[in-house]
């Protein structure tokens, strides 16, 4: 009997002692599951190993690749090389459309930074989605069929800095008046860094000249700065050129309120465009000369659908040539414009050159 009962004594004892090892050991042991060592044991602690510095880091996320066309692209390309006027001078900022149907309008524009390429782009343009914070800016790269296009970080950031405007990438990635120009500012002028900006409607008059003052401390040798707008919206070919012909003088007499207070139905951004009239101004340019203009009825020939129209216009350094030369044009497109404007801005005695209308027609698409 005595010793049935020592027998289960030594039974229940090597039982509790190997349950004691599964749970970690006695009270006080910092010993794990498995008895690995760990923080308030007598071992040593655990070293993380380290990391493998042959490994590539992880790639910066980039903006996408969403907005080109190749078949505009390289079809504008080609009649904007046989007919884009030429602007003797490198250019100090200009404007263009951030619609792709009018892709020749953006080839002869691009083409002109070719001779000499700028270092930095100053983008500025609408936010369709009126999304985010007033003035929006952002610091990835964007994605192209020809390469990365960099973000200038250090104008972001100094733009950040001083309250200009906010970071916010997510707006960015959809807002085509940025992403349709990628394309073309890699190709055309490889090495340019961009600093994108993108505006609410709302903007007052005050809030756009900070903007318009604080990039043109910025603007000088190799850093340009390019608007991007879309004109009239959503008329017939004759109504838009009518409007066409009201938005261009307010642009060529410098009057600001006169635009600010136009609709979508003669712009998508006055205020992109009192920002670029003010830059160059402030900077010392010359200009606007008139590059080209054409609609979507006129592209497509169709007198009686919906269009947008588009505009480019180019600025050149204070010191550079200013003639614009280009093809001739039929008298009828916009004979009446108001080509002999005296000035930007009443009080600046600095004559706006416009060439000859540039008259795309197009391909059929």
């Amino acid at each position: 009997m005595v010793g049935r009962r020592q027998l289960a004594a030594a039974l229940v004892l090597v039982i509790a002692t190997g349950l004691l090892g599964l749970a970690g050991g006695p009270p006080g042991s910092a010993r794990g599951p498995l008895g690995l060592a760990g923080a308030g044991d007598d071992g040593p602690s655990p070293v993380a190993p380290e990391p493998d510095e042959r490994l590539p880091a992880a790639p910066e996320p980039a903006q996408p690749n969403v907005f080109f066309n190749p078949k505009l692209f390289y079809g504008g390309l080609e009649a904007a090389r046989g007919a884009a006027a030429t602007v003797a001078g490198p250019l100090a900022g200009g404007l263009v459309p951030h619609h792709d149907l009018a892709a020749e309008l953006l080839s002869g524009f691009f083409l002109q930074l070719e001779a000499e390429p700028p270092e930095v782009i100053f983008l500025v343009g609408p936010n369709h989605d009126a999304a985010g914070q007033p003035v929006i800016t952002g610091r990835r790269s964007w994605q192209t069929d020809f390469g990365l296009v960099e973000a200038d970080r250090a104008a972001v950031d100094a733009l950040v800095a001083a309250g200009l405007a906010a970071v916010d990438e997510a707006v960015l990635a959809r807002e085509h008046s940025m992403g349709t120009l990628m394309p073309y500012i890699k190709y055309h002028a490889p090495g340019a860094r961009v600093v994108p900006l993108v505006l609410h409607r709302n903007l007052t008059l005050p809030e756009l000249k900070r903007l318009a003052d604080g990039l043109a401390e910025q603007l000088g040798p190799g850093r340009i700065l390019v608007a991007s707008v879309d004109f009239s919206h959503y008329l017939t070919r004759a109504e838009a050129e009518a409007r066409d012909e009201e938005t261009l003088a307010a642009v060529m007499a410098g009057d600001l309120d006169r635009l600010l207070g136009m609709g979508n139905d003669h712009l998508d951004s006055p205020g992109a465009v009192a920002v670029l009239l003010m830059a160059m101004e402030a900077s010392g340019a010359e200009g606007p000369a008139v590059l080209g203009h054409t609609n979507s009825g006129r592209i497509l020939r169709d007198d009686l659908v919906e269009t947008t129209s588009y505009f480019t216009f180019v600025f050149v350094n204070g010191d550079g040539a200013k003639e614009v030369s280009g093809p001739s044009l039929p008298r009828d497109d916009l004979a009446a414009s108001p080509s002999s404007a005296a000035a930007l801005r009443p009080d600046k005695a600095v004559k706006p050159q416009v060439s000859q209308f540039v008259v795309v027609t197009g391909t059929d698409t």
